[in-house]
């Protein structure tokens, strides 16, 4: 999977790739207020939500998450579940809530420090 182009919105908004997917369930993140702050406080531009150099760091982070919820999905046959750490156990992101629209066809998991 190329993640060469980074998402269009801004962090306080859902992010995305059009790759992921899992069963036909398109993946979404969205940053709890703990991280947005964190992104506020690095964030050199009066418009830090849409500061891509502060971002960046949780950006990457992401595709990370999602790597670690597809291999969760491949061995376990079921998502991750709130208080889930993604991608490293003692320091990944973890899942504060989770979401799911079947008539969006869209998971929605909200990451936290």
């Amino acid at each position: 999977m190329s993640f060469a182009n980074k998402p269009t919105r801004s962090v306080v908004e859902s992010l995305h790739y059009s790759q992921w997917t899992i069963n036909g369930f398109k993946i979404v993140f969205l940053l709890s207020e703990r991280i947005l702050t964190e992104i506020k406080k690095v964030s050199r531009l009066p418009n830090w939500y849409e500061d891509p150099v502060a971002a960046d760091t949780y950006i990457d982070r992401l595709h990370l998450c999602f790597t670690s919820v597809q291999k969760y999905y491949s061995a376990f046959g079921s998502l991750p579940h709130v208080g889930d750490r993604l991608y490293n156990e003692d320091s990944g992101m973890i899942i504060r809530d989770r979401a799911i629209d079947g008539r969006l066809m869209t998971i929605t998991f909200t990451l936290s420090l």
